[in-house]
């Protein structure tokens, strides 16, 4: 009994492990060396990061802008206590952030969820989700 060498189907064999190989190095890559996968959500290991300190601050100033009161006092920015991001396109950022209430005399902050989409090649960021924990 001799096996027949099908090289049409060798050849597509071939074809499939060498795109699945690629694609599995791209989105390796492009998760930033964390481990995560292309859309998948990364933890955050330095909070104190430039960058993402830079998001953090964003958020809040943007809360303060989308929600003017006269009768409602500005958050201020203290630290991003935890995050993760997820590669999309562009980078969504999920962080929690500590904040205290301007108007108050309150030392400790509260804490808040904010989700920020950021495209840096575009210049364009934008605040998607806001809210007190």
């Amino acid at each position: 009994m001799a096996l027949k060498f099908n090289r049409n189907l060798a050849g597509t064999l071939f074809s499939a492990v060498v795109i699945a190989s690629f694609f599995f190095h791209a989105s390796a890559s492009l998760g930033g060396g964390k481990g995560g996968l292309l859309g998948g959500w990364s933890r955050i290991t330095d909070t104190k990061d430039s960058k993402v300190v830079e998001i953090g601050k964003f958020a809040v100033d943007q809360y303060n802008e989308e929600s003017k009161s006269e009768y409602k006092s500005k958050l201020v920015f203290k630290q991003v206590v935890k995050g993760e991001t997820q590669v999309v396109a562009g980078t969504n950022y999920r962080l929690v952030i500590s904040a205290t209430d301007g108007g108050r005399r309150s030392r400790s902050g509260n804490k808040y969820l904010a989700e920020v989409w950021d495209k840096p090649w575009e210049n364009f960021r934008n605040l998607t989700s806001f809210k007190k924990l």
